[in-house]
């Protein structure tokens, strides 16, 4: 007989993540096409020579504090910011699913505008919340925020907004008078900014977590940093959270490693330069070229956004499976219809490939 499980799983779809074919161009995770940074590389395996990187005990306290330094250092907010206001996790991912379990019990809700991330959905329905969404504006407004219907939909049971900005999959960011207005109307809500493309973007939000108590900023090292294997990300968080973070968390959950390769990731600037010089001046051409035959979506992030509209996603996505490249059929998104495809920026090899599969596709 099978042991019952806890009913809030009900519902919850299987996060699928970009599909991997051997061979084909893989432009469907968001990934850094650059990969990490050299000095990564070096400075683990010098690490393990040397035996400051000992794998057969657990992470030391004084890496993770060194990684926080380094996050400090590089978010540049000075004074305003401590080590308290920093917590490191197994990714975005990680920390996300911490601080839901802070917040969130049975009979709780979360607002998530859609279409977005779905890890934010899975997580509120896994603590026994409840989602409740908001359809981002179409036409013109290009997938933003309605920003007095999502006040209107706060009330007393409302505990976490999520906010991507840039948001995956459209690309677009949230302006800081929006977030003001947000965070200001709900003091008893936290809202939660997920800047996991920040990088890309023109502006970020961190500085908000200076001023008010009831919000916080999520960073990766999986993207412009391209250590998405390694699995490591942190929050920027209200000095008064780290006590519950730090309750809530899984011990050790960053391992070694990870730990020992975002500090040399933060430490190569210049790699985080090309690699953000690349996005930006690809995600143009891509732009640019891709929009003489589709809709596409402005974006501020690592990939773009497109309408492949009368045609199906599904199918598009099949086709250029067929060419050996893989993109992401964006179906899966709650809210997004069944005409977007989003295309992980690459290189000018890679891109021109992906521009001459869809005009062969469709002319």
């Amino acid at each position: 007989m099978q042991v019952p499980v806890r009913s809030s799983l009900e519902g919850i779809e299987e996060y699928k993540p970009g599909k991997l074919v051997k061979g084909a161009i893989k432009l469907s995770s968001n990934e850094n096409p650059l990969g990490p940074s050299p000095e990564v590389i070096r400075e683990i395996v010098k690490s393990l020579e040397e035996g400051e990187l000992n794998l057969s005990v657990y992470p030391w306290e004084r890496n993770e504090e060194e990684l926080r330094d380094e996050i400090l250092s590089y978010i540049g907010l000075g004074t305003r910011m401590k080590k308290e206001n920093i917590a490191i996790g197994a990714g975005v991912d990680g920390v996300l699913d911490t601080l839901v379990k802070i917040f969130i019990e049975t009979g709780n809700e979360a607002i998530i505008p859609v279409p977005t991330f779905s890890l934010y959905e899975s997580l509120v329905k896994i603590a026994g919340g409840k989602p409740r969404y908001v359809k981002r504006e179409s036409g013109a407004q290009h997938f933003s925020i309605p920003v007095a219907g999502l006040i209107s939909a706060c009330n007393e049971k409302m505990k976490m907004i999520f906010i991507s900005s840039p948001n995956n999959p459209t690309g677009n960011c949230i302006s800081e008078d929006e977030v003001r207005e947000i965070i200001e109307s709900v003091p008893e809500v936290m809202v939660v900014i997920d800047e996991a493309y920040v990088e890309f973007a023109d502006s970020s939000l961190v500085n908000l977590v200076t001023e008010y108590e009831n919000v916080l900023v999520l960073r990766t090292f999986s993207k412009a940093f391209g250590l998405a294997g390694l699995r490591v990300g942190y929050a920027v968080i209200p000095e008064w959270l780290e006590k519950h973070y730090k309750r809530v968390s899984i011990p050790f959950s960053v391992n070694s490693i990870a730990l020992t390769a975002a500090i040399a990731a933060l430490r190569d600037k210049e790699h985080l330069r090309r690699s953000v010089e690349l996005v930006r001046q690809e995600r143009q051409f891509l732009i640019e070229n891709l929009q003489r035959f589709f809709q596409v979506y402005p974006s501020e992030a690592n990939f773009v956004l497109v309408n492949v509209s009368p045609a199906k996603s599904y199918a598009v996505y099949e086709e250029l499976i067929k060419r050996g490249i893989i993109v992401r059929d964006c179906s899966s998104f709650r809210g997004a219809g069944d005409s977007l495809i989003r295309i992980t920026v690459g290189t000018r090899e890679q891109n021109e490939l992906v521009v001459d599969a869809l005009e062969g596709i469709f002319l």
